[in-house]
């Protein structure tokens, strides 16, 4: 998929549709879903469907995961582009964990690459040296309660050379769902927006990060998901989305849909109601709650950075017959 046919899709379909008025057909009010009939998780090229509070919830108190440290020679971003980024599992961003208010969760990092590394979540209140890092070819165990509700970043651990390797593509969202408060029933998706520092070649291979660009924070372009050509994302008129949000930088993101307002937003108790745009430094997380007013195209775009729009930083959400005309 080339830049050229991102940019006709992101900035012709998505702006002139959503911020101009839609799609002729639909031009009515849509009422919120009713409760029990949100229908299910959404998903994007490179971020699978959550469980849910639900299921999470009603699982064992004792979580376990695993996660490889990868260092790759190429991973896909679309729009022509690779980068030989450093992982966790082998993806950008690295799995979605989640985990319930109370419960204990175990981390098993298992270190596959060249060099030391480690895995900080903010979920955690914990002895920060636990964080590790550990040598390439050993194991770093943590373990810990979580009890705070909430979206939160985790990242590699490597002591002075942490944003190095942060930036370089080992990161994350967690989930950490509340125990006694029932999340109203909405179709729910997780979105993490990173940064490649680096420079393409003339194939679009990026060949690894540049610690000057980090240290600026000059990105070459900024993503969601780990990707550049995300598609439109398939929802009704009248749909409940919550995203679970991860910024994990450069600089705060100014999240914002185009073409509705944000119902609601937890970044710490309490919600908050009624908001255009809301402000995420980075390395924090929040959930975004908002409806699907009408038929038509929906962004979610960071409004400090809409100059990265022809670089696909744009997840459009599009209603059925819409959202084959998006892709």
């Amino acid at each position: 998929m080339t830049r050229a046919f991102m940019l006709m899709v992101l900035v012709t379909a998505a702006v002139d549709l959503a911020a101009c008025g839609g799609p002729p057909a639909s031009r009515s009010e849509a009422a919120p879903a009713a409760p029990g009939t949100a229908g299910p998780a959404l998903a994007t090229r490179n971020m699978p469907a959550v469980a849910g509070q639900q299921k999470t919830c009603a699982g064992p108190r004792n979580k376990s995961f695993d996660l490889d440290v990868v260092e790759t020679t190429g991973v896909d971003l679309g729009m022509g582009f690779t980068f030989a980024a450093w992982t966790y599992n082998g993806h950008v961003p690295g799995p979605t964990i989640e985990a319930c208010q109370g419960d204990t969760v175990t981390l098993n990092v298992h270190n596959k690459g060249t060099t030391s590394h480690g895995l900080d979540t903010h979920a955690f209140k914990i002895d920060a040296r636990k964080y590790g890092p550990t040598p390439p070819n050993t194991t770093l165990t943590i373990v810990k309660a979580v009890e705070t509700p909430g979206v939160f970043m985790y990242h590699c651990a490597a002591g002075p050379v942490t944003d190095l390797h942060i930036k370089s593509g080992i990161h994350g969202a967690m989930i950490v769902y509340p125990r006694n408060e029932q999340l109203r029933p909405a179709r729910e998706i997780v979105v993490v927006e990173d940064a490649v520092y680096g420079t393409a070649d003339a194939h679009g291979h990026i060949p690894g990060t540049d610690p000057a660009k980090t240290a600026k924070n000059d990105q070459l372009f900024s993503m969601f998901n780990g990707r550049l050509d995300n598609e439109a994302v398939p929802v009704k008129a009248g749909d409940l989305v919550r995203m679970y949000f991860v910024n994990v930088g450069p600089w705060t993101s100014a999240a914002h849909v185009i073409g509705s307002v944000f119902d609601r937003v937890y970044a710490g108790a309490p919600w908050v109601q009624g908001v255009q745009t809301f402000p995420v430094p980075a390395g924090a997380g929040a959930m975004f709650e908002f409806y699907i007013p009408e038929a038509g195209v929906f962004p979610f775009v960071d409004h400090d950075k809409l100059a990265y729009l022809p670089f696909g930083l744009a997840l459009a959400f599009a209603t059925e017959g819409v959202a084959g005309q998006s892709h």
